[in-house]
C-alpha cells in the first residue's frame, strides 16, 4: 500500500495526508460495525480494512474470532449498507501477541526478607548449597542497594 502512495509522485505531505485519510475511513467503518455488536463482542475488534469486496476483521484471539465469524451475516450486512456497495466475503484475523510489549518486572525481596535469609544462613558450613545461598543474598543486597 505504501508503495502505491508514493510511486504516483506525490508529495511526502500529500501521500501521508492520504494515509490518514484512509486509516480514519477504517476508524469510521471498525465503528460501525461496533455499533451493532455486542459490547463484549465489539471490545475484541480491534481494526477492519474494506477492500472492494472483502473485509478483514482483526481481533486479539482466536476465541473471538470464531465468534466473530458466526456473526458474518449481520456483519457483511452492516458493511454493505455503511460503504453503499456489496461487501461479499468476511475475513476474520487474529493479530499475533507480542510478549515482549507485557512483560513484568522481577519482584525484588524486602529487606526484612533479606535479613531472614541472612539469618537462617548464617552456618559456618562450605557445602555449595549454603554457598550459593550465600552468593545470592549477597546479590540480591547490592540490587536492593542501587534501587
Amino acid at each position: 500500500m505504501l508503495k502505491k502512495l508514493f510511486n504516483h509522485r506525490l508529495s511526502s505531505s500529500d501521500a501521508l495526508l492520504q494515509i490518514q485519510q484512509r486509516l480514519n475511513l477504517h476508524d469510521k467503518t471498525l465503528k460501525a460495525v461496533k455499533t451493532n455488536l455486542d459490547d463484549q463482542l465489539a471490545n475484541h475488534c480491534l481494526h477492519i480494512i474494506v477492500n472492494k469486496e472483502v473485509a478483514i476483521l482483526f481481533t486479539d484471539s482466536s476465541i473471538w474470532a470464531s465468534k466473530l465469524l458466526y456473526m458474518r451475516a449481520p456483519i457483511l450486512q452492516t458493511l454493505s449498507d455503511y460503504t453503499g456497495s456489496r461487501i461479499a466475503s468476511l475475513k476474520v484475523k487474529v493479530l499475533t501477541y507480542n510478549p515482549t510489549d507485557h512483560k513484568k518486572a522481577p519482584q525484588t525481596p524486602s529487606s526484612k526478607t533479606l535479613s531472614a535469609l541472612s539469618s537462617t544462613n548464617n552456618t559456618s558450613s562450605n557445602d555449595k548449597l549454603s554457598t550459593s545461598m550465600k552468593k545470592l543474598i549477597h546479590v540480591l543486597k547490592r540490587n536492593r542497594l542501587l534501587d
